[in-house]
């Protein structure tokens, strides 16, 4: 391979399939998508591990399909990883910091480096739930709201704080799992529902307010941006599995073609483009041939939907009557849909039947980010969301607090892949 280049592994552990990307930068900085893959996750259920042998294997073989890609040669990389707990919460904070016991000096960004290094140690060293960090707002000598106080004079500076967090049981599980493979220290972890938010929404929607929903399998998820930071996040216990379970029940046929039946034909729609159109699938015995309208298909689909559309929507009312930012404008941006669930057919137009806001399907294609060289098919499928979105989020917690997220140690594929099987980094010396 070409000298000069650093890569990018990114993992997105989620409820339903396992999805890696492998990206590449040149020294000009340009990304270049050198490898992707999704596999069926194994040994997790409702995003929580019931089997870590199970979830390695499945890890493995995700791995296999991208060094396969790379030509099986091992390459050096910085690894992301992000997974959905399923709980999560933003929580604000205003840390305190005196800088001149006698007259003002001016703020300089060693200054700024230092506080936010004593925030890093003081403040998440313990609380290893914490995930994400934002600067909201800086505050000279109690009376001076500024977002960056660099050459200004003080003698006290108050900093702001938001932080994202979870208290699901799965966080400890992902890390113990993620160190025993990579090494302390070695990765770094983002939200699923964050990494995926950062990919797909614009700043100009985060700016003025958007709801940004990643529909999964086992349950969606929901956040909702103002001020370019995260504000609310919530879980909605539903999600495809509710769907597929729906259309096997009712048409009397199996998960896995209930599945099939919603991804080929289904509609979010009572009124499905050629709905008296017929479609043949097997029912429970796997033999016994059965038909099935589009449109009545559709309207099984079309239920869930309306149901999981009806929460979103209290979601959004409940933000708007707790946050002032949303009293007199609503939130601008409207709802953006991500996820393997926002490919389902229709779904933008019953969403803004619903919900009576803009809405549309994101990908990573629909941002501002940086763009990605030979990722037609990845930057333009929300499944894959998260996964990009791990690679342009800055603002995460290290795993290993003395080190800094530009100096995480680097490793080899081969070296993960011994990993899976044969013990963490420690075990191999």
């Amino acid at each position: 391979m070409p000298r000069g280049k650093e890569y990018t592994v990114s993992i997105d552990l989620g409820t339903n399939t396992l999805k890696g990307v492998v990206v590449s930068s040149d020294p000009s900085s340009q990304l270049q998508l050198e490898a992707y893959g999704s596999v069926k996750s194994v040994g997790l259920d409702k995003g929580e591990v019931k089997d870590a042998v199970a979830l390695k294997q499945s890890i493995q073989k995700l791995v296999d399909d991208l060094t396969g890609q790379l030509g099986k040669k091992d390459i050096v990389a910085d690894f992301r990883l992000c997974f959905t707990d399923g709980e999560y919460a933003v929580m604000s904070e205003i840390v305190e910091e005196s800088i001149s016991d006698d007259k003002p000096v001016v703020v300089t960004q060693e200054i700024i480096d230092e506080l936010m290094a004593k925030i890093t140690q003081d403040k998440l060293k313990d609380n290893k739930n914490i995930h994400m960090k934002y600067v909201r707002k800086y505050i000279i000598d109690d009376e001076k709201v500024v977002f960056n106080p660099v050459d200004m004079l003080a003698k006290q500076l108050k900093v702001e704080m938001v932080f994202v967090s979870s208290e699901g049981k799965s966080t400890e599980v992902f890390k113990r799992l993620f160190e025993e493979l990579l090494g302390t220290g070695d990765f770094l972890i983002f939200p699923s529902l964050i990494s995926g938010a950062e990919a797909v929404l614009t700043d100009t929607e985060k700016q003025h307010g958007v709801v940004c929903v990643s529909i999964g399998h086992a349950f969606s998820e929901l956040v909702i941006y103002r001020e370019n930071l995260p504000i609310y996040v919530s879980r909605i216990p539903l999600g495809v599995r509710h769907i597929v379970r729906d259309i096997a029940l009712v048409l009397g046929t199996s998960l896995d073609e209930a599945e099939r039946l919603l991804v080929t034909h289904g509609y979010a729609s009572m009124y499905p483009p050629s709905g008296d159109s017929v479609v043949e699938y097997f029912g429970l015995d796997e033999r016994t041939r059965k038909n099935v309208s589009v449109r009545k298909l559709s309207t099984i689909i079309y239920a869930r939907v309306k149901e999981l559309l009806n929460k979103i929507r209290r979601e959004i009312q409940y933000s708007k009557a707790n946050y002032p930012e949303f009293a007199e404008e609503g939130i601008p941006g409207g709802v953006v849909f991500t996820g393997g669930g926002a490919k389902l057919r229709g779904l933008s137009d019953t969403g803004v039947e619903s919900l009576k806001m803009p809405v549309r399907v994101g990908t990573y294609e629909t941002s501002f980010n940086p763009r990605i060289e030979n990722a037609h098919d990845v930057v333009n499928d929300p499944i894959f969301s998260s996964c990009l979105g791990s690679l342009i989020v800055q603002d995460a917690v290290e795993t290993g607090i003395e080190e800094a997220i530009g100096k995480q140690k680097r490793r080899g594929f081969a070296d993960f892949i011994r990993s899976l099987f044969f013990g963490g980094v420690e075990d191999e010396l």
